[in-house]
C-alpha cells in the first residue's frame, strides 16, 4: 500500500509547488494518476475489511435473504462510478429471486470481479454480469472479452499473492488478494467458484448460491 500513497504524495507535491510551470496534459495527468491510486488504495481497504472479517476466529456467517437483483444492481452501479465509460452489461431473472447471503460480502466478490476485468482486460474490455437460476441455485457469472489469463495461470488464480501477481506487479496489484478474498467468502457461504477461459476471449468467473425464500423468508 506504500507505492500507492507515496505516488498519490508526489504528484500532488508536484501540483502544489508546480501548479504555474505545468502545461494542461502534465497537470491532467498527475491528477489522473491519483484518482487511480486513490481508487486502488480504496478498492484494497475494502478488500483487507472483508479479510479481517473472515479472519476473525468470532466471525460466524448470518446470511439473510437478499434478492440477488439489488445486490448485483449495487456492486454495478460502484464499478461504474470507477469506471465511467465502460461497458456493463446485466441480465438477472424477470421475477424477483432471493438467495441466503452475506449481501456485504457477495457485492464485495462481484465488485472485485468486475474490476479485475476491466483494469487488466485492457482499455476495450466489456463485462457481463449474468444471474440466472439452475435447480436449487442461482448462479452468478462475471465474464469479460479482454486479453484474458496465460492458461498456465489459471490454477493459481486464486492462491492469493501467486505467480500472476510476481510476474506483472505494477499492472496486476491487488489482483492476487481480490480473487483469494473472493473465493474464501464463497467457501464461506459453503458454495463453490471456479474460473474458466471465455472461448471468444477474456475470462468467465461463475459461482453459485443455494436458492432462499421469498421476502418474509418463506
Amino acid at each position: 500500500m506504500r507505492t500507492p500513497l507515496t505516488g498519490i504524495l508526489g504528484a500532488s507535491s508536484v501540483l502544489l509547488e508546480s501548479e504555474v510551470k505545468l502545461d494542461h496534459d502534465t497537470k491532467t495527468k498527475l491528477v489522473r494518476d491519483i484518482k487511480e491510486d486513490s481508487e486502488w488504495l480504496i478498492r484494497m481497504i475494502e478488500n483487507l475489511l472483508s479479510v479481517t472479517r473472515i479472519s476473525d476466529k468470532e466471525f460466524a456467517l448470518k446470511p439473510e435473504n437478499e434478492a440477488i437483483e439489488e445486490i448485483i444492481g449495487e456492486a454495478v452501479q460502484r464499478v461504474r462510478a470507477r469506471f465511467p465509460g465502460r461497458e456493463i452489461a446485466v441480465q438477472v431473472p424477470n421475477e424477483v429471486v432471493f438467495a441466503p447471503m452475506d449481501g456485504t460480502l457477495i457485492e464485495q466478490v462481484l465488485i472485485n470481479l468486475m474490476e479485475n476485468a476491466l483494469r487488466h482486460g485492457g482499455a476495450n474490455a466489456r463485462v457481463w454480469v449474468t444471474a440466472k437460476l439452475a435447480q436449487n441455485e442461482v448462479q452468478f457469472t462475471v465474464k469479460d472479452d479482454g486479453t484474458g489469463i496465460p492458461r498456465e495461470k489459471m490454477r493459481h488464480l486464486f492462491d492469493g499473492i501467486s505467480a500472476l501477481e510476481t510476474s506483472r506487479v505494477d499492472q496486476s496489484r491487488g489482483l492476487g488478494i481480490g480473487l483469494s478474498l473472493c473465493m474464501s467468502i464463497i467457501k464461506a457461504h459453503g458454495c463453490k467458484m471456479e474460473a474458466l477461459e471465455n472461448p471468444g476471449g477474456g475470462t468467465i468467473f461463475r459461482f453459485t448460491l443455494p436458492l432462499g425464500g421469498n421476502e418474509d423468508g418463506n
